[in-house]
């Protein structure tokens, strides 16, 4: 026999009989919706936290082989009747991710979203779930304290370029410490600057946007970056004909010799800043 379902019974939160309003809801929130609010937050954790017991629970069906139940289902099949047609792949990834997920709430002291779960599992994979846990528990205080909410993007460009460091690097050891010191040692892994509030009647002056072409050419780096590991592909190497091969060397040189030709301006009455032309060094 199944347990009960959680339900609404269980939770502390409740719909009022009137939509509060600007004039019957304003300045800060009394004991009462703070209580609330904690309420609807602990919600959205439970969910989550929920989402790696299933990939707990997942695992202890499939190791103890409970899902065979009359002995001739098979995994497959309990996943369809048990778990609304649940993909295998899902399935081993959520018993594969769990244990970061908790190690993780552990750490934290709330569980992460699973876009960040996901994208922290290489980072994991290279070094240890205790040391991921570490490390993005110091990312997410990090941009808690200066007031920058914290993406899954982020979380991805960081683990990438950890990552990347422990390239050609053979021993577990050698490899997991390379990875960690990358974290926060490398320009692109730079935590977030903490924000400084105006105070009194300080004016706020509007900050400089972004440059866009500082924007593009991360991105440029980044291709730059998936080319060169595209390249170093073995399987690809293996089937690639010697024709394929020349045209694709043909097509790199013909990228950089148009990125060669592009100019980058500045006006005069900013500064010294002079054209400069943007260089491309094919190797």
């Amino acid at each position: 026999m199944r347990a009960q379902p959680f339900t609404m019974e269980h939770w502390g939160l409740s719909l009022p009989d009137v939509d509060a309003t600007p004039e019957t809801a304003h300045g800060p929130l009394d004991e009462q919706e703070q209580r609330l609010l904690a309420e609807a937050h602990r919600a959205v954790e439970n969910a989550r936290t929920a989402r790696w017991m299933l990939g707990y629970s997942l695992e202890v069906v499939r190791r103890r082989r409970l899902y065979r139940g009359d002995g001739t289902r098979t995994w497959e099949q309990y996943l369809v009747v048990e778990h609304d047609g649940l993909s295998t792949s899902e399935a081993d990834r959520l018993q594969k991710s769990w244990r970061l997920a908790q190690t993780v709430q552990k750490e934290l002291g709330r569980p992460l979203p699973d876009s960040h779960l996901r994208k922290l599992l290489a980072y994991a994979e290279r070094t240890d779930d205790q040391e991921a846990a570490r490390a993005y528990t110091e990312l997410y205080w990090a941009h808690q304290q200066a007031g920058v909410r914290l993406v899954a993007q982020q979380v991805q460009q960081r683990v990438k370029v950890a990552v990347a460091a422990a390239k050609g690097v053979a021993d577990p050891a050698e490899r997991s410490q390379a990875v960690s010191a990358a974290w926060t040692t490398t320009p692109e892994a730079a935590m977030p600057a903490q924000r400084n509030e105006p105070k009194g009647d300080q004016t706020i002056t509007s900050e400089r946007s972004p440059d866009p072409v500082d924007a593009a050419l991360r991105l440029l780096d980044a291709a730059r970056q998936a080319v060169e590991n595209a390249a170093e592909d073995r399987a690809a190497r293996l089937v690639r004909s010697g024709e394929e091969a020349r045209r694709q060397q043909a097509d790199i040189r013909r990228i950089g010799r148009i990125l060669s030709k592009v100019k980058v301006e500045a006006d005069a009455d900013i500064g010294d800043a002079e054209v400069v032309d943007a260089e491309l060094i094919e190797s």
